[in-house]
């Protein structure tokens, strides 16, 4: 039997002794000398009280008697207490001090006002006494304390470590190089010697003679395990063909769910871009506005409010920026829903909020539209605004005691009108060789411009992605020094007949309102557009305070926060529904920025009667107030849809994003009904739970109620391994499933340009306007 000496482990071994014991010492040490620190200071303390309690009323009517040998006496007595370094008696009429003048330790200094009561009269306050601690001898007793018992517990916790770790070695490591040596052999093959350990054997078998009678019972398993592997193994090969079809069900059921969830992941992406390129234009507006505004004499409260609004809407563009950064352009762009829009009303606004950058840098705006371009189009009117505003944003960050000018010419006419827009500037130029890169991402002209003036190299990028993405092209003729020319050419459509148009809502008659929202500013958004329609409002911070008025006065409205400290407003909803009190029955409406369908649907379940999504607009909280938030059933049909749900999605998220919900909903039903069919012929219970709540939970949110019973039902007796009910539940899960794909179709071919509720049927006509600070031709 070969033998090595296992001095890794025990070397690691003692090492962590020593460090435990290194450890241990220190805090049992640090712990000792807290507690004797402690004791000190009691000591200190009970002196300073007894001199309170036993010496004070002595010491006082010696001063009052103007006993000055007493009053030494007195003070020599204190200075001899313990530790006390210096005493210090001053008065109207002494000034005495004994012990050290100038002790050089650290001292703690006790005060006692000395006030005497006289046998007639007032108490008079007659002096002070001073009484200095030297610490410092406290210090050093602390110090002498502590070093002792560091050393004498070091020196007996390193002989134990010593002593432990050769124990250590005799009782157990050398016997674990024996079993190292046996598990070698093993895997080797060599399974016919037994383990043999050195050690005298005892009448009490320990924890290593357990282990080594464990390894060889190992060894004989392993021969009577070969022998079973084989039988097992010939048993397998009958059940590998029905595992294998299981694998390949469930291998393509992974690949669905793979590829739904890499189309959520990438209408995330979507969704987060599109979002970046919508809200950063008006977002630019509102701060542009601020900014102007802020050099205007206003109120004091104005102008904190005016302020409050300039900071949030600078950290909600830094966010958006970053965003935009994150989700890659190219995934990101949606076409934004079709409206009627002026292109020279347009310009004006993009101009006005662009005017104070242009003041700061001594920029001069001039506008040329052609006479022969249409008063009103029909497009993307956001994309065109950002474009717009990247483009002379760029053109005025780098010209500075220039011009800078748009251009909007016709240069074809069929159907619509073909428009070629040119903003040009007098400023730094670019060269050549960066012409053709700089409409890529994160490109600058060079490194000097980057550090000179800064951004992303996001502006043309974005610019270019979208003139791209409306049909367009765009482009850039430029010199250094002389100036730079960014054009861009895209085809807009006619706007539609603005006869059946519907006028913006006017303010309806006073309402009486509750607005329960935890966010002062958000409150004072609401209160400020109510109260300018001649509303009277109340307003509520938490659902305590809502409840509160509620109990003693009876509303016309609340305009309630889902997201509420403590008690949601979806269980305030519920409660106000569930009680007794003047505003069971009053409109509740919800607030939110939350409105994936899912949740909304939550918020009608809990009783609200309509939703309001934030930020709020005066037009839609208008509309909301005359009560046309109201969604009748248009096609009763027993139960199987819940058209007031589809239609709050439509309100919500518009006609186009709705398109596309239930495009993807009549895709996802199409992918699993054949699914579904293959796990219910081969009984996989499994699959078909699996499938039915991915489609339940779909339909759901998307107002198919029917379906989603019915696929509820299928998931449940699934989950129950119950086979017979899964078949019985088959042939209604069919027919909704044929009925829904019905529904389905009708909903997706009714999205046409002739339809109600086509784009070009919900847009309203702006009118024009003019800024006396930009020229417009």
């Amino acid at each position: 039997m070969i033998h090595t000496h296992p001095v890794g482990l025990l070397r690691r071994l003692l090492l962590f002794i020593l460090l435990f014991s290194l450890c241990f010492t220190v805090l049992a040490s640090s712990v000792q000398l807290y507690i004797e620190y402690r004791r000190e200071m009691r000591d200190i303390d009970s002196r300073m009280e007894l001199i309170r309690v036993g010496y004070l009323a002595s010491i006082e009517r010696s001063l009052w008697d103007l006993n000055e040998a007493q009053l030494n006496v007195q003070l020599r007595g204190l200075v001899d207490f313990s530790d006390v370094a210096r005493v210090h008696l001053t008065g109207p009429d002494y000034d005495l001090q004994h012990g050290n003048p100038n002790p050089i330790g650290p001292l703690r200094v006790e005060r006692f006002d000395l006030d005497y009561q006289p046998p007639s009269g007032p108490s008079r306050h007659i002096g002070q006494l001073e009484v200095s601690t030297d610490l410092g001898a406290v210090y050093q007793r602390l110090y002498a304390t502590g070093l002792t018992s560091l050393l004498w517990m070091g020196v007996f916790l390193c002989g134990l470590a010593v002593t432990l770790s050769a124990l250590f070695y005799r009782l157990v490591t050398r016997h674990l190089q024996v079993m190292a040596e046996f598990a070698r052999r093993i895997a080797a093959g060599q399974w016919h010697e037994p383990l043999r350990l050195d050690k005298r054997r005892g009448a009490n078998e320990d924890e290593i003679d357990t282990v080594a009678h464990a390894l060889d019972d190992m060894r004989r398993a392993i021969l009577s395990d070969i022998d079973r592997r084989e039988t097992d193994r010939l048993a397998l090969q009958d059940n590998r063909d029905e595992l294998q079809r299981k694998v390949e069900r469930r291998t393509a059921s992974l690949m669905r769910a793979k590829d739904e969830a890499e189309a959520a992941n990438l209408a995330k992406s979507r969704f987060l871009a599109t979002m970046s390129h919508e809200l950063r234009t008006p977002l630019n507006g509102i701060l542009g506005m601020a900014e102007l505004l802020r050099g205007a004499a206003l109120e004091p409260r104005d102008s904190k409010r005016l302020d409050a609004l300039h900071k949030a809407g600078e950290g909600l563009l830094s966010i958006l920026n970053e965003v935009l950064y994150f989700a890659k352009l190219e995934e990101g762009a949606s076409l934004p829903e079709p409206v009627d829009f002026s292109i020279r009303q347009l310009l004006d606004e993009v101009l006005t909020l662009l005017e104070p950058r242009a003041l700061s840098n001594g920029t001069i705006l001039l506008c040329r539209v052609d006479e022969a371009v249409a008063g009103h189009h029909h497009g993307a009117e956001q994309f065109l605004r950002q474009i717009l505003s990247n483009l002379l944003a760029n053109a005025i960050k780098f010209t500075e005691d220039g011009e800078v000018s748009v251009e909007v010419a016709l240069i074809a006419q069929d159907q619509g009108q073909r428009l070629r827009v040119s903003v040009t500037d007098n400023g730094i130029g670019i060269s050549q060789a960066m012409q053709a890169q700089i409409f890529e991402r994160f490109t600058q002209a060079s490194e000097e411009i980057a550090q000179r003036f800064g951004s992303t190299g996001l502006g043309l990028a974005i610019c270019k992605h979208l003139v791209e993405h409306l049909g367009g092209r765009i482009g850039v003729s430029s010199e250094v020094g002389q100036g730079s020319c960014f054009w861009f050419e895209l085809s807009l459509r006619p706007a539609c007949d603005v006869v059946g148009k519907v006028a913006p809502s006017e303010p309806g008659a006073a309402l009486q309102i509750l607005v329960v929202e935890d966010v002062a500013i958000n409150r004072e958004v609401a209160q400020g557009l109510l109260q300018r329609d001649g509303h009277q409002v109340w307003l509520a911070e938490d659902a305590e305070q809502a409840l509160v008025q509620c109990a003693g006065r009876s509303f016309d409205l609340i305009l309630l926060d889902v997201h509420l400290p403590g008690m949601s407003g979806v269980e305030l909803c519920t409660r106000l529904r569930g009680t007794e009190g003047p505003n069971r029955r009053t409109r509740i409406i919800a607030l939110t920025a939350s409105v994936q369908p899912a949740l909304v649907r939550s918020y009608l379940e809990a009783g609200m009667d309509g939703i309001l999504a934030k930020p709020l607009k005066l037009e839609n909280l208008r509309q909301v107030l005359a009560g046309q938030g109201t969604v009748e059933d248009p096609l009763p049909d027993g139960g199987t849809m819940d058209w007031p749900l589809l239609q709050t999605h439509r309100t919500l998220l518009g006609e186009q994003k709705l398109q596309g919900l239930l495009s993807v909903l009549r895709a996802s039903i199409l992918q699993h009904r054949e699914a579904l069919d293959e796990a219910v012929a081969a009984d996989d219970c499994t699959e078909v739970a699996q499938l039915a709540h991915r489609l339940a939970g779909s339909s759901d949110s998307l107002g198919f109620r029917g379906l989603a019973l019915e696929m509820r039902r299928l998931e449940t007796a699934a989950l129950c391994n119950d086979q017979s009910a899964i078949r019985l539940c088959v042939p209604s899960v069919q027919a909704h499933l044929q009925k829904s794909l019905q529904i389905l179709d009708d909903l997706l071919q009714a999205n046409n340009p002739g339809h109600p509720q086509s784009p070009c049927g919900s847009g309203l006509a702006r009118e024009s306007g003019g800024s006396a600070n930009i020229v417009i031709d």
